[in-house]
């Protein structure tokens, strides 16, 4: 029979083999509570992590961003991590982009075991994967792309501002649209712009029948595309084109030839403006008379022209005046060929001959073509008109990529006229604008565009890159001190170039006839005739900012988001203050320091307006 100490020694063997069991079933519910937490800890920062990944598919500093925030998440933002049982020494993070919008976290973990680890191992494996995908919400965007000479500039890598844009360019559309070539409710449009924009000959609709010169007859076949800035304050408004005050003026660059002016002592302002001479005059120049002696030196004048005129009001025979007009800006025919409206006249480069022009002989040696209807003739009336036209909102990848890649700079472009290029923008995001633009696109969902501003689940967005400021320039071969021996505007010498807002206007009003430039100009007239140049073209210049940001600011109310890239901007200048208030928010305006900045820069803007999903 067996005794008590026996009975005893058998429930304490008992009970030791019993109590490995309890422990380790203990030891499980503490260790699968560490592993649940550590778990749950690991899904919420890979989920965290991902969504910054796809954000950042395409900047140098994605996989280290991606890793920060997740870290940031998995230490509870630096706390200690193993008073919390989260961290393990061997803990992993993998990024793996899937194609061009998606792109996989993985992280693992081993967690250690308490208790639990007597009966079984030593540590618990934990893997938890996050699928991110990034796509566009309904999104109609129009981008404008500096397209001046000064876009031909190569930066450090040997590429050009120009080329370096459309690099930009091509990898926001790669980040918008990944490898399709339609998004659901996404449509582009681009504005090339420089001193006008160009809106294409398919849109001739869009022009203003009222106000043109006599010459324009006869003409309008031959036109470009340009255009000026709508006129009556409709430049800075997106008023539908129902009527011709609502309409584009066209670009048309009359020439210059004779209507500037003559030789002092050639014949007087009052032999000249004699009522009696008046179709004597204007056989010779075809247009009316004007005053315009003594407004260069035989310099800058060609050979002398006679002109048969009464002397005085009473005389009753006429004298023969020869006289020497100056050489002006544009001088591409004579009014007076009224056979002809659109013959050319033939001009020189040579300063000895008497066809010679300035202006005309310094485009032709910067590359120009000779003088006639291109916007690359060094004399012609469409000189220095934008080269590419407008894309207007377009859903095709494919189709929106070959205009941005058709965008050229010319040699000389005349100035930079930055509002046209935000008036591109707005008309074509503007639902007053619908259907107005040849080939523009339809939503088989939403309909015509553009769609109504505030439609649900739908954007406007427009983008400018620039690397000037808003600048009216003078005539190549101006010269401050010698401007009576160089090209010149109109009869009156300190003139400016004709750009999108013609010339000496104050914006409200059709461009000022040469004919009527000796009458006194209103006190909002763009350069006064006292002011020389530099100060002329500093006032128009701030004309047109003054219209840049009253443009900007309407477009901003009306909802539309604006991002503004200033290319070679030297922050706290006139003009990086001009462009940052135009743009939506200091997150929208954003400094490309130099050429080679500017990829980046539209990458940033894309990835700001992608849309960010969790798929798995």
């Amino acid at each position: 029979m067996t005794g008590p100490r026996s009975r005893r020694g058998a429930v304490a063997a008992l009970s030791a083999v019993v109590m490995v069991p309890v422990i380790g079933f203990a030891g499980l519910a503490v260790d699968l509570t560490r592993v649940w937490l550590v778990s749950a800890r690991l899904k919420t920062s890979v989920d965290a992590a991902s969504l910054v990944a796809a954000r950042t598919m395409t900047s140098t500093t994605r996989d280290a961003d991606t890793r920060a925030i997740f870290w940031a998440n998995y230490t509870m933002n630096g706390r200690s991590a193993r008073s919390h049982m989260l961290a393990t020494p061997n803990t992993t993070v993998e990024i793996t982009p899937i194609g061009t919008t998606r792109i996989r976290v993985t992280a693992r973990a081993d967690v250690p075991t308490t208790l639990f680890g007597i009966i079984s191992r030593n540590t618990t494996p934990l893997v938890e994967t996050s699928l991110a995908e990034r796509e566009g919400t309904g999104l109609e965007l129009a981008i404008a792309i500096d397209q001046t000479s000064s876009m031909r500039e190569r930066g450090s890598s040997g590429m050009t501002k120009l080329e370096l844009a459309q690099e930009g360019t091509t990898a926001l559309l790669d980040i918008l649209y990944g490898t399709e070539d339609t998004k659901r409710n996404m449509w582009v449009s681009v504005v090339p712009f420089a001193r006008t924009i160009n809106i294409g000959t398919a849109n001739a609709s869009l022009l203003s029948g009222s106000g043109l010169p006599a010459s324009w007859n006869g003409f309008g076949n031959q036109w470009a595309g340009c255009v000026e800035a709508r006129r009556g304050g409709h430049d800075v408004t997106d008023t539908a084109p129902t009527s011709d005050e609502t309409r584009f003026p066209p670009y048309y660059w009359d020439t210059t030839y004779r209507q500037v002016g003559w030789v002092s002592g050639d014949v007087s302002n009052t032999v000249a403006n004699l009522a009696r001479n008046a179709a004597f005059w204007q056989g010779v120049t075809g247009a009316a008379a004007y005053n315009g002696e003594g407004l260069c030196t035989s310099g800058n004048a060609y050979g002398p022209v006679a002109i048969s005129l009464y002397a005085n009001t009473s005389t009753n025979s006429r004298t023969t005046y020869n006289v020497r007009f100056c050489r002006g800006a544009n001088d591409w025919r004579d009014l007076s060929d009224t056979l002809n409206p659109t013959r050319i006249r033939t001009l020189s480069t040579s300063s000895g001959n008497a066809a010679y022009n300035p202006m005309f002989a310094y485009l032709r040696n910067e590359g120009f073509g000779a003088n006639g209807f291109t916007q690359e003739s060094a004399a012609g009336p469409n000189m220095l008109c934008a080269l590419t036209p407008v894309l207007p909102l377009t859903a095709s990848r494919r189709t929106i990529q070959q205009r941005v890649d058709a965008i050229v700079a010319p040699a000389k472009s005349g100035g930079t006229t930055v509002v046209t290029g935000m008036q591109g923008l707005w008309y074509n995001l503007s639902p007053d604008w619908r259907n107005r633009w040849d080939g523009i696109a339809t939503s088989g969902e939403l309909g015509a565009l553009p769609v109504n501003y505030g439609t649900r689940n739908m954007m406007k967005v427009a983008v400018i890159l620039t690397d000037g400021d808003n600048n009216w320039q003078p005539p190549y071969q101006y010269n401050s001190g010698t401007v009576r021996d160089s090209a010149r505007g109109t009869n009156w010498y300190t003139d400016l170039m004709y750009n999108a807002y013609g010339r000496r206007t104050d914006y409200n009003t059709n461009v000022m006839d040469f004919n009527a430039q000796n009458v006194a100009q209103p006190a909002a007239d763009i350069a006064e005739t006292t002011s020389g140049s530099s100060q002329q073209q500093a006032n128009a210049d701030a004309r047109l900012d003054q219209r840049f940001a009253a443009i900007c600011g309407a477009m901003k109310a009306q909802g539309i988001t604006l991002y503004v890239v200033g290319l070679e901007v030297t922050q706290g200048s006139a003009i990086d203050t001009m462009l940052a208030t135009c743009a939506s928010s200091s997150r929208t305006y954003i400094r490309a320091r130099v050429a080679e900045d500017i990829p980046n820069a539209f990458r940033e803007i894309a990835n700001q307006l992608v849309a960010l999903r969790l798929v798995e």
